[in-house]
């Protein structure tokens, strides 16, 4: 458990906040391109840390993240219109580039140059992976951008998606580096009685071996690296057969996390707080190999992006409809009674409240990754002042090598060998940071 206080220090990220600053030290996914699909088109809002803004896409295809009032007096640059090579404020016509420069101000006298003197904010942002990246933080301590390997890859090769999530970014996160959960939340009653395949061997086992394992071994030992990007974390379980089967799960600090599947092609989340009680989650896949089909990216749209048609800003499935929860359907065939998987993971993490109280909890061994993520959350927000360098901002890092794996070992084998592709090289206790 925490004490209250490092409970609202790692879960207040707003300008100012000592997380905050944190969190604005690194570049993060803000919306997807295809948000702003067309030269000079509509803004769109961006809430993102706390702060309230808007972005554009000018005549030349460049995005613009600006504040979202006019700094004439407030009116909110959303209802603005976008051209001639920026956004005017629809109430006295001051238009601003994407840079945040006024570059003009019709209702001025003419032959002012007040319009020089004005200045919105305005963040750097880069497009990459089908996703517009933000960095928020001081201009002179602005990192490159992360290599990652979709960020390598043409835009066939990736998909990204995006949903919102109501309650704190935090939470949300620990979900996805919980490992202990997928023998129960995502189990169907039928996965209990499924029997082992010949994929029970070294090597990657099938979907119907990874359903099997996970649901007759529904306990893990979860096991955490620190690395020089965060720290990966093992979950083993034993195998019939008497090998080991590794779920590794590369936590990159402060908020991405590429999720335990076969190979170097894993899913990858960003969950970005948008303000201290909701966030965003970000899904990236690629495929180093060849293009992405019309089926694949169509699926993932369609089980990472559910929208209430009548209201296309807020998820279908929420707390007030019970996330349309099937109690027959529970009983009989989905231990949750809620699909498909993401909705699920939204369901019971945001049932713990917007901000859940980390002083009544009751952790246990399975908990190692989410103890260790507070722990750097915490050690970071209390080092900035002190000079304590922050993880994951060195240049060398091979960011496009960081991947996940799930694979079966033999039990002779050195599970942290599995998947070290970026030069893990930790033991495991070890502690970098």
């Amino acid at each position: 458990m925490l004490t209250r206080e490092d409970n609202e220090l790692i879960c207040q990220t707003g300008p100012g906040t000592p997380m905050g600053r944190v969190l604005r030290r690194y570049w993060h996914p803000c919306l997807l391109s295809a948000d702003l699909p067309n030269n000079d088109g509509p803004p769109v809002q961006v809430k993102i840390l706390g702060e309230d803004l808007v972005a554009f896409r000018d005549g030349e295809g460049r995005v613009g993240l600006i504040g979202e009032r006019c700094p004439h007096r407030g009116a909110s640059l959303y209802y603005g219109l976008n051209g001639g090579g920026g956004l005017m404020c629809i109430y006295h016509g001051w238009k601003f580039d994407a840079d945040g420069n006024c570059v003009d101000m019709p209702s001025d006298m003419p032959g002012s140059r007040f319009l020089e003197k004005v200045h919105t904010t305005a963040y750097p942002v880069v497009e990459s992976a089908g996703m517009v990246w933000a960095y928020m933080g001081p201009r002179e301590l602005q990192p490159p951008l992360p290599d990652f390997l979709f960020n390598r890859l043409p835009p066939e090769q990736v998909v990204a998606a995006k949903s919102p999530v109501y309650c704190n970014y935090l939470q949300s996160i620990e979900g996805n580096i919980d490992s202990s959960h997928l023998g129960t939340l995502h189990r169907r009653h039928a996965d209990f009685t499924l029997e082992p395949d010949e994929t029970d061997r070294p090597g990657v086992p099938s979907a119907h071996q990874r359903s099997y394992l996970l649901a007759h071994y529904r306990f893990a030992e979860i096991n955490v690296q620190d690395t020089a990007y965060g720290f990966r974390l093992i979950g083993m379980r034993p195998t019939d057969a008497g090998h080991r089967h590794l779920r590794i799960t590369s936590h990159v600090f402060p908020v991405c996390s590429m999720i335990a599947s076969p190979g170097v092609a894993s899913g990858t989340f960003f969950i970005v707080p948008t303000d201290d009680e909701n966030c965003m989650r970000f899904f990236v896949r690629c495929n180093p190999d060849r293009p992405i089909t019309d089926d694949e990216r169509a699926s993932t749209y369609a089980e990472n992006t559910i929208m209430d048609p009548a209201d296309p800003r807020r998820r279908l499935k929420r707390a007030d409809n019970e996330y349309l929860i099937d109690r027959a359907v529970q009983r009989t065939t989905l231990v949750s009674g809620i699909w498909p998987n993401p909705e699920q993971d939204y369901a019971v993490t945001e049932s713990m409240g917007r901000i859940v109280d980390r002083t009544r909890e009751h952790l246990y061994s399975a908990d190692g990754a989410i103890i260790r993520l507070r722990q750097l959350m915490i050690r970071a927000a209390k080092g900035l002042d002190e000079g304590i360098d922050l993880p994951a901002l060195d240049p060398a890092i091979p960011y496009h090598l960081i991947r996940s794996e799930e694979v079966i070992v033999r039990e002779d084998d050195d599970s942290w060998l599995a998947g070290a592709d970026a030069g893990e090289t930790a033991r495991p206790g070890e502690r970098l940071w």
